[in-house]
């Protein structure tokens, strides 16, 4: 009997140890790389701007329970950041804007001549021994029904897409190909059975890579298919490499650490509560109940009223600078020589149960020569904190328990 009392012991012990609930989830490493090694902030505020009406359209879509939601632009021309990864077996190396406001993996697939962009590299799916095309029964291509335009062909053995980026009356920007399912090569891990749209058609602006890689909440995005739970970046100011981290790789350690939740109940984005702005001696207005999106897609920084107007005049007011005319929509610019002395006040973004205490280089920039300006711009819809506002931080987004956390860094070394 104490046997088989042992006996029944040692395999509970080895099925409680098996499970998913207790085994360590694996970690993936990949690289992110802005382009263009120099900002144009003129051209960085236009299509901020687009990006910002687009993810706009598609909350208020989403609010209003339509079946086809938006999805977003991001910033092209080397503002963005690129994910570096393989796909296939044999692998071949691609990149392609890194997106936390979007879901969908899409690569351009054979010659793709009206494919946008040209001259990156196209993925062939028929020179790959692991490609399979992704059913319409797939529980993916039931996932992207809800985003996107979907057919099916006869017989159900093919799910084909029409992915929309832009406003519904802009037909102009989009993604159109099938659904398939590959393997793709992480650093130095193999992940097989990733699914991805496999486009034949694009128009638009992806920047210079071969399709968008979505990192957003939802089913389809690289963070849910890899099952890690949580994925982290840290973000560097010049064209050096970002680490991407995901799973058990996506820690933060060590002191400055601090954490705050998820507003839950919204699709894709990650958006948290901006109680309030801290700037010199003054405490200016959060964002009230619509939180503020962190979003790698974006490249400014954008506040909607009465956060934004607050904050202005808390800059101009403590900013000793002789001030002069507004640039390309910074409203609060300021004459400088470069080796003069001056002083600038500090922002710090005053979360729920967490303070961003930012790099002035995260919020004051040189937008043409001997002007420097505070890169935060008016918004009429809702608020983004940008990548640029990001950088010099390593920052995690715990998907499953709806937590972001954020730790000053050096992003070289992680």
């Amino acid at each position: 009997m104490a046997a088989k009392v042992a006996l029944v012991a040692l395999i509970i012990s080895f099925l409680l140890a098996a499970s998913p609930a207790n085994s360590e989830r694996r970690g993936f490493r990949a690289t992110m790389i802005r382009r263009e090694t120099a900002i144009n902030f003129t051209r960085a505020a236009r299509q901020s701007h687009e990006r910002l009406s687009m993810l706009a359209a598609r909350l208020d879509t989403a609010a209003s329970r339509q079946s086809t939601q938006t999805p977003l632009r991001v910033d092209a021309d080397g503002l963005g950041y690129d994910m570096e990864f393989s796909i296939g077996t044999p692998p071949l190396k691609l990149w392609a804007a890194a997106d936390t406001g979007s879901d969908l993996i899409w690569t351009k697939c054979g010659t793709c001549a009206s494919c946008a962009p040209q001259g990156s590299p196209s993925y062939y799916p028929d020179k790959s021994s692991s490609f399979s095309k992704l059913p319409c029964s797939d529980s993916l291509c039931s996932a992207l029904q809800s985003e996107s335009f979907v057919t099916c062909s006869a017989g159900g053995t093919e799910c084909d897409y029409r992915y929309l980026y832009g406003l519904s009356t802009n037909s102009h920007h989009y993604t159109q190909g099938y659904m398939g399912s590959e393997t793709f090569t992480l650093g130095s891990d193999v992940v097989p059975g990733v699914g991805f749209g496999c486009t034949t058609m694009s128009e638009g602006n992806y920047g210079t890579g071969s399709g968008l890689v979505g990192l957003g909440r939802g089913p389809l995005s690289l963070v849910s298919q890899l099952g890690v739970g949580a994925f982290s970046y840290c973000l560097t100011p010049d064209a050096k490499a970002s680490p991407l981290l995901f799973g058990s790789l996506a820690t933060l350690t060590g002191t400055g650490v601090q954490s705050t939740p998820l507003l839950i109940g919204i699709d894709t984005f990650y958006v948290v509560n901006l109680q309030s702005i801290s700037i010199g001696a003054a405490t200016t207005a959060g964002t009230g109940n619509n939180g503020i999106v962190f979003d790698s897609g974006t490249t400014l920084t954008f506040l909607a009223d009465p956060a934004y107007s607050a904050a202005k005049t808390a800059i101009l007011s403590q900013t000793a600078l002789p001030r002069v005319a507004n640039r390309g929509g910074y409203e609060a610019c300021f004459q400088f020589s470069n080796g003069s002395s001056m002083t600038l006040p500090p922002m710090v973004l005053n979360f729920d149960g967490a303070d961003m205490n930012l790099p002035t280089e995260n919020f004051f920039q040189e937008v043409e020569h001997g002007v420097l300006c505070w890169i935060v711009q008016k918004s009429s819809s809702m608020s983004i904190i940008g990548n640029i506002m990001q950088m010099n931080y390593h920052i995690r987004y715990d998907v499953e328990n709806s937590v972001l956390s954020f730790q000053p860094a050096n992003c070289d070394s992680l």
